[in-house]
């Protein structure tokens, strides 16, 4: 498919900054649910190299009516916006996020195709030249079919590299357990994560690997953000951060990971002893808030390859407003950072030696009437050439043996991508 053109930032501040879509038009609320989602294109998108703020979150509001419930900025934000950003994750800011010009929603009962232009003359850009920017990007994609193959991709892996090592894993794990463990316990958890680069002798197409991961990923997001001349940001999360719909929210909490077992009964065992664990039952009960202690009931989440556990919260807010607290409040989690998270956050700046960029940090959408976001693990990043990196995280208790974390890490890598590898 050809390269979608650059995107076009409107001034969010502008008195006439305009919208319009032909997907505006009213369906029966229960359609409206999107099972999968593809857009090519920018009707306008937003970029920012600070931390995602209040005035952010509101200049991407007013362009998502709540009448208009195809109308969606999709995207993701840093895990750490305060941290130095390194070349692979430039192009992504801080955060990003697009409206797509072109957009084919595929709904639980039906499938809807929706173009979106953006023009605001107060910046020399009029409807007459979104209208021609619309019909270029529908001209190129018209004139360049892509046939995907969903099944495997056929590539080998030519080399393999950790960062950190082995060697540098266990000194960092180390290191968490004994402020752990400290007089002062400074740390009560800490979230360390890995970065695998993987050589092939082939370049991966997203957009295929994309496909594969729609086949593997039962019960989980699957997500594939690419700014213009970028590497491509793919991922297969098992988690959600939060769903809104008008004034009611949920979310899901994910801690522990086991194999699936090879048998029934096996696997049954398995999450027995999921569930029966000190430490597991330890990382879980402290997950869900840094201010408030919760001990949330306990269940398995079984996916293809690991299996969680798992607990599902409720609430409502205020008003919509409250939507930006909720994602300021829920990232980062004590699932992808630790507790207290200022002082996970800081250990992760000291003793982790790569850029997590968008990784663990919320990927999803917003909408007038209704958002949702998951949290960007089980991810890589898929530059141009035959690189590719795959990260994945775990969380540091009292308790924890720094060979079975590591071991943990290849688990979690296993739902994610390099499987299809």
């Amino acid at each position: 498919m050809a390269p979608p053109p650059p995107p076009r930032t409107l001034s969010p501040s502008s008195p006439s900054p305009s919208l319009r879509s032909s997907g505006c038009r009213p369906l029966p609320s229960a359609r409206l649910r999107p099972v999968s989602v593809a857009g090519v294109g920018s009707a306008v998108f937003f970029r920012g190299t600070e931390p995602f703020s209040l005035r952010d979150w509101r200049a991407i509001k007013r362009f998502l009516p709540r009448d208009c419930p195809l109308i969606r900025a999709y995207g993701a934000i840093r895990f750490d916006a305060t941290s130095d950003y390194s070349v692979e994750w430039e192009e992504f800011g801080s955060f990003y996020f697009i409206v797509p010009q072109v957009e084919y929603n595929e709904l639980e009962e039906s499938s809807v195709l929706a173009t979106t232009i953006a023009w605001d003359d107060s910046l020399s850009w009029t409807w007459q030249n979104a209208v021609k920017e619309l019909q270029s990007t529908l001209q190129k994609i018209s004139s360049s079919p892509i046939k995907v193959n969903n099944s495997t991709l056929q590539t080998t892996i030519v080399k393999l590299n950790h960062v950190p090592t082995k060697a540098s894993w266990d000194l960092a794990v180390t290191k968490a357990l004994q402020m752990i463990k400290g007089k002062q316990r400074e740390l009560v958890k800490v979230v360390l994560a890995r970065c695998s680069r993987y050589i092939t002798d082939t370049c991966i197409d997203p957009v295929e690997l994309l496909a594969c991961l729609k086949v593997e990923g039962q019960n989980a997001y699957q997500f594939c953000i690419q700014p213009p001349d970028a590497p491509a940001f793919v991922g297969n999360s098992p988690e959600q951060l939060f769903h809104r719909k008008y004034l009611n929210i949920s979310s899901e909490a994910l801690a522990g990971t086991r194999a699936r077992g090879k048998t029934r009964a096996d696997d049954f065992q398995i999450g027995q002893d999921l569930l029966l664990s000190s430490k597991e039952d330890n990382e879980f009960t402290i997950m869900i808030c840094d201010d408030v202690v919760v001990h949330p009931s306990k269940a398995l989440r079984k996916l293809p390859r690991v299996q969680h556990l798992s607990a599902q919260l409720a609430a409502r807010m205020r008003n919509e407003d409250d939507e930006f607290d909720i994602l300021n409040t829920l990232h980062p989690s004590p699932a992808v950072c630790g507790l207290p998270t200022e002082e996970a956050r800081q250990f992760i700046q000291d003793y982790e030696i790569f850029d997590r960029g968008m990784y663990a940090g919320p990927v999803g959408w917003f909408g007038g009437a209704e958002s949702e976001f998951a949290v960007g693990i089980r991810s890589a990043l898929l530059g141009k050439g035959h690189s590719t990196l795959v990260y994945a995280g775990a969380g540091i208790v009292e308790g924890t043996n720094p060979s079975f974390e590591w071991d943990e890490l290849d688990l979690k890598a296993s739902q994610g991508v390099f499987v299809l590898l």
